[in-house]
């Protein structure tokens, strides 16, 4: 059997080892900033008779978000609320954008959560989400539901 000099078989680890399987990197989700503004805009959540009527301005510009996810987290009720507690986000609504946004232009979109309780306060937040899957949240809003 011949022998393999030291020095050759070192020179073929390392090419191996930098070789890699190909992978160039993880998904990076979509920023939810666009230039120093961010997509989601003057979200705000307000009261009505018969549901809490989310409302927020979008610009995507380059056509990335194609559904728009609404989530609720529940604080608690006035008095007895947990304001420190980790938040579960449950998703109660799912809205298509693809196909809505101008070119260019921001658009204002509404969701009515019917399934709120009055009494309760709550956060909202918005996933935006690529086609691909890659999402990402906006910032919660509150309400304390009357």
């Amino acid at each position: 059997m011949k022998k393999v000099p030291l020095r050759n078989s070192i020179l073929l680890v390392l090419i191996i080892l930098t070789a890699g399987c190909g992978l160039k990197g993880n998904p990076v989700p979509y920023s939810t900033s666009m230039g120093g503004k961010p997509l989601v805009e003057n979200m705000e959540a307000v009261s009505a008779a018969d549901a809490v009527i989310l409302k927020w301005n979008l610009r995507d510009n380059d056509g990335l978000i194609h559904y728009i996810y609404i989530e609720r987290s529940e604080i608690g009720t006035p008095g007895n609320e947990c304001r420190d507690c980790p938040r579960t986000f449950e998703r109660t609504g799912q809205i298509t954008v693809k196909g809505v946004l101008p070119a260019e232009k921001e658009t204002t979109f509404s969701f009515a959560d019917k399934k709120a309780v009055k009494g309760g306060i709550y956060n909202y937040r918005l996933k935006l989400c690529e086609n691909n899957g890659n999402c990402s949240d906006s910032l919660p809003v509150e309400i304390n539901y009357q």
